[in-house]
Parts: C-alpha cells; sequence; structure tokens
C-alpha cells in the first residue's frame, strides 16, 4: 500500500472500484474523494436514499434524473453521485454478481454490469475539477466477459482533440490485460498492463497509483492486479518520468466508456462490470501567483488598473448556485505589488448602488484613473434591458458612487443597429497620449465612441469598428504606437468563446486582425481579457470555470480570475497564450 500521506484534494472520478477486503484499502491518511459501492442509490427529494435493485438500471430523461434509481449514492460524502447520461434507461443494471463478500467489513451485495453504456459524474459536481497532480490512488474490481475488444471501464475525459482520457483504465485486447493509461503534463500519453493474460467471468481486483516527486520533478506510475480471489498483490508494474503524471484541467469522470467518446471509436465495454471504486488524491501546494489568483470568491470579468507601483483588479463576483445561471450582486477588489500576493479589499461596488438596476446584474466593468479621481465604468440590467454608466471615487478601493443618477452614458435604443439583443455590455476605457478619453464597448459588434475630458458623458457620435470573429468583453491599449484591441471571439468551428486581437496605428483605424491569442477557457463557454504592463512586463487575464472552491465546484457562471505572462514579436504582433495552472508563479521567459 502507497501512503499518499495527508490528501486534501478530492479526485474525481467514476468507476474504479474497491471491491477489496479491508486489508487492501487505501490506507488511513487518504481522503477518498469519491467512492461508489452500488449498494446505495440516492433519490431526488431530499437526502433519502434506499438499496439498489438487481436487475433495474439507473433511470434519466433529457431534463434530469427520474425515479426510481436516479443517482449511485457516493459513500466519500463530496457528493458526487454516479447518474447515467441520455433520455433513456441504461443497458447497464445493478447485479448480484460480486467480487468479495464484505469490504471494510461491510456486505458486499451489489455491483454493476457494464453493457454498452455509461455513467457519468456531471459539471455540478466537484469531482471534474479536482486536481490530483500531486499523487492519486485509484481502486477498482473489474470483470471482462468480451475479450476481443479494448475496452474502457473508468475515464476522465481529456480536453477536445485529444487522442486519450486524461486518465483510464481498461482492458488491453493486445495484451490481454488491464491498463492504466494517463495523459501527462507534457501531452504524452503513458500506458502500462500489469498481471496475468485476463480470463473471461473472472473478477480482478485493479489498483493504480503515482506520485510526483518535486525535488527531482518526476512521477513514479504503479499498477497492479491480482485476481480478487487472492490476498495479495503480486509485484507492480511502474514507470518512472519527468513531469507530472496528469494534467490539471477539468474533465468529466465516465464509467464504462474511453475518451473519445462517441461513434465509432467510444472504447465501451460491450460486456463486463465493476463493483466498489475508491479514488483518493492530493494537489501540488498552492504557489503565489499560481492560478486561480483568488481563493476567497469566484470572480470574473476581470479589470486591471496600474496605479503608481500598484496592480488593481475590479472583478464581479460569481454568486451563482452549482449549476446555475449569472447571479453578480457586486464587484470586487484586490491590490498587489508584486502580481504574487494579493490584498482583498472586499466589495466596491454593488448592481443596487445603482438607480433603475436589478440587484444581480453587476457585469463587466473597468476602473480608470484622471486627475486623482477613479472612474468605474459598468455595465447593468434592469426593466429597461443593459447599459453603461460610471460611477466615481476619490480612491481606488472606493466607495464608489453613480456621477450621473439615472442618466446612463449609453441604452440599448443608442445601438439599434446590432444583432444581438443585449449589445450594450462590457464598456473598456483607454485614455490616449493626448488626454482624449475613449470608450469601447458591445456584444455582437463592437462600438466606439470619444468621452468628454469629465470622463461621465459622450462627446461625439457612436461608430461601429468591424473586428473579425467579434464576441464580447472589449479591453483597448496602447504600446508604443500600436493600439490593440484584444476580446472574447467566436471563432468558427468552436463553440466556447476563444481571445482574438486586432492592431492598428491609430485608434479611429484601420484595424488589421492579428488572430486568436489563447483557446477557450479549460471549462466555460465565456473568457474575458485584461491586460496591462508592470514593472517592465505585459500580462494578460482573464477567467476560468475549471476551479473548485473550498470544495464546490466551478462551471460556466462560477469562474474565477487567472494570469498569464504576455509576449510581443519584434514587429509588434503578440504571440499565442498557453493557459495554465501555474500562471505567472513561474519566472518570465527571457
Amino acid at each position: 500500500m502507497i501512503n499518499i500521506r495527508k490528501i486534501m484534494l478530492i479526485l474525481t472520478i467514476v468507476g474504479l472500484t474497491f471491491g477489496f477486503s479491508s486489508a487492501y484499502s487505501s490506507t488511513k491518511n487518504n481522503d477518498v474523494l469519491a467512492h461508489w459501492r452500488f449498494e446505495t442509490v440516492k433519490h431526488l427529494k431530499g437526502d433519502t436514499t434506499s438499496i439498489s435493485i438487481v436487475g433495474k438500471p439507473l433511470t434519466a430523461s433529457e431534463r434530469g434524473s427520474t425515479e426510481p434509481q436516479p443517482y449511485v449514492f457516493d459513500e466519500s460524502g463530496k457528493g458526487n453521485y454516479l447518474q447515467v447520461r441520455g433520455g433513456k434507461s441504461s443497458p447497464n443494471v445493478f447485479s448480484d454478481n460480486v467480487p468479495t463478500a464484505q469490504v471494510d467489513g461491510k456486505p458486499n451485495t451489489r455491483s454493476l454490469s457494464l453493457k454498452n453504456g455509461e455513467y457519468v459524474v456531471t459539471f455540478d459536481r466537484p469531482l471534474a475539477y479536482y486536481n490530483i497532480q500531486k499523487s492519486w490512488n485509484i481502486e477498482v474490481s473489474l470483470k471482462c466477459n468480451l475479450l476481443g475488444t479494448e475496452q474502457v471501464y473508468l475515464c476522465k475525459e481529456g480536453a477536445k482533440g485529444q487522442l486519450s482520457g486524461d486518465l483510464s483504465i481498461g482492458f488491453d485486447n493486445m495484451y490481454k490485460k488491464y491498463f492504466v493509461e494517463v495523459m501527462c503534463a507534457d501531452g504524452v500519453a503513458r500506458r502500462i498492463v500489469a498481471g496475468d493474460e485476463v480470463e473471461a467471468g473472472k473478477w480482478y481486483d485493479v489498483r493504480a497509483q503515482a506520485e510526483y516527486d518535486s525535488k527531482t520533478d518526476q512521477t513514479q506510475l504503479s499498477f497492479e492486479v491480482k485476481p480478487s480471489i487472492e490476498k495479495s498483490f503480486s509485484k507492480p508494474s511502474t514507470i518512472t518520468f519527468k513531469g507530472k503524471a496528469l494534467r490539471s484541467d477539468a474533465g468529466m469522470w465516465v464509467i464504462g466508456r474511453g475518451f473519445p467518446g462517441g461513434f465509432p471509436n467510444s472504447l465501451q465495454v460491450l460486456d463486463g462490470a465493476i463493483d466498489e471504486v475508491k479514488i483518493s488524491g492530493e494537489a501540488m501546494p498552492r504557489v503565489a501567483g499560481q492560478n486561480p489568483l483568488f481563493t476567497d470568491f469566484f470572480t470574473a470579468d476581470p479589470a486591471m488598473t496600474v496605479i503608481g507601483n500598484t496592480v488593481y483588479a475590479y472583478v464581479g463576483q460569481d454568486a451563482a448556485s452549482v449549476g446555475g445561471w449569472f447571479n453578480m450582486p457586486n464587484w470586487l477588489c484586490y491590490s498587489t505589488t508584486d502580481m504574487k500576493d494579493w490584498k482583498a479589499h472586499g466589495p466596491v461596488l454593488a448592481a443596487k448602488d445603482f438607480e433603475n438596476a436589478y440587484s444581480g446584474a453587476s457585469w463587466a466593468a473597468q476602473v480608470v484613473e484622471k486627475d486623482g479621481k477613479y472612474y468605474d465604468y459598468v455595465t447593468l440590467d434592469g426593466k429597461n434591458g443593459h447599459f453603461i454608466t460610471v460611477a466615481v471615487s476619490d480612491s481606488p478601493t472606493g466607495p464608489f458612487k453613480e456621477a450621473l443618477p439615472g442618466k446612463p452614458l449609453i441604452t440599448d435604443d443608442m445601438t439599434k443597429d446590432s444583432h444581438r439583443t443585449n449589445a450594450d455590455i462590457d464598456p473598456t476605457i483607454f485614455i490616449d497620449t493626448d488626454g482624449t478619453p475613449w470608450m469601447a464597448w458591445g456584444n455582437g459588434d463592437c462600438y466606439m465612441v470619444k468621452l468628454k475630458r469629465n470622463m461621465v458623458e459622450i462627446d461625439g457620435p457612436i461608430t461601429k469598428v468591424p473586428f473579425r470573429n467579434y464576441s464580447e468583453g472589449p479591453w483597448l491599449f496602447k504600446r508604443g504606437d500600436l493600439y490593440y484591441m484584444v476580446y472574447a471571439a467566436d471563432a468558427p468551428g468552436v463553440q466556447a468563446e476563444q481571445i482574438a486581437y486586432s492592431y492598428a496605428k491609430s485608434i479611429t483605424g484601420p484595424w488589421t486582425y492579428g488572430g486568436l491569442l489563447t483557446t477557450s477557457a479549460k471549462y466555460g463557454f465565456t473568457i474575458h481579457p485584461s491586460v496591462i504592463e508592470f514593472k517592465n512586463q505585459w500580462y494578460f487575464f482573464y477567467h476560468d470555470g475549471s476551479y473548485t472552491l473550498n470544495g464546490t465546484p466551478g462551471g460556466d457562471c462560477r469562474r474565477q480570475v487567472c494570469a498569464e505572462y504576455l509576449y510581443f514579436n519584434p514587429d509588434g504582433t503578440i504571440k499565442p497564450i498557453k493557459l495554465t495552472t501555474e500562471g505567472v508563479s513561474v519566472p518570465t521567459k527571457k
């Protein structure tokens, strides 16, 4: 057994079994992240549970699970319930054929028969988001009745376009043995097999473990297989390699199918069974400057302002419930002098502080300083639609007050030529070297207007700027003789937003399309940029829904602000940006 040491981060998975006797269970120091015994199902209403019924599958509908058996109960207490995917009853059913009569002193009476169907832990559960790069331990009992094809019993799905899962355990039809395969942090998929050749209809206990040593920057991956009737594992198969043994990206855990999914190469279990799945894991210790930047709230729509030797971050607070829609009651402020350690200043402004605004609609904003005053340009939503207005303060940390109560800068009736109804969102403010303030904004179409020197009124006509792939979230800045517009992009063929940019020698154009800067966020359909130069280094900020917060899952509307270094080519174009967990905790490139 491996002692994985005070495992604090909880793994995510749907299906390794732990059909071993107590002598083979995880050590006491392991914090179990998910545990499916298949003995109990959880019902929809309240916390009621009942014994699973032999011969019955989990059931579901397109709009959610339906009784009588909606979820496999998670014995870990982390709420990572297993459910069927799709609108039909699963072909998989509960069985009384089990690998061992007792597990940890408890009767073991149920397993799960797998017959070309899958169960998942959905993205409204924390399992998909946990980072277990430091170490992980997976135990499961497997039975393979059909040996002719490669089949994956447990899988953590990988990134789009990736040829293998982040983690897979299954049957290798070439070796006729069980295998574990991991997509490592270096982008290489590594597979090892163990045990004797698998016999059809026979239960086997499987244990996969990995541990990363930060001193040597090496991971040892081990894999053990034994017939369930035997007490002890034989010598494990092991490999050691440089780097971490698992990517930290969010990914759905699936039982009964391997990644990539779908016809024809779904690697489904055509005829087999699984029992007693236990998963444990530990994250790498947090390092100053790594992503996400802030760990007290879910935060989104970053807007950074450099004032002297301090960076101030203004972010919306994502207060949506798990799996819920946007709820952003206020804007928070953080500050740093080294880009590593951030001080929280709490809420500095709220949607309820403005006339005619809904209280849960604090959309994207940006703060700029001019003549000792701090102007906060905000998006709000009210009964008459979206509007943009401005609040002002004598301090970068507030309090801010609406500059012209009830008199917004921009309203929906000023942009009637937009092809989206919620066009008037996401203001970005830029004060040019000649002192002229400009504002750009928009969803689906980008608009720009000059502001008066008083910063609270527009000065001239509104123009539409034709940026390629433009979606929302514009950010204006200048470097040398070039103006840049960075924005969230709806690129063809990719549903979730990415970041693109354009550049020009004049703020009024013509603009040249620079291309895509980033992929989509690791999880979530939005991404929102901010760019600053601080102490001779450029930085790029965005939000990502792929991280947990205090053990609760992120999501589309439960995002966290992140940062990466930004670099330019000699001709002024911007180098593509890789979204990472390390963020700015690592040294800059030379």
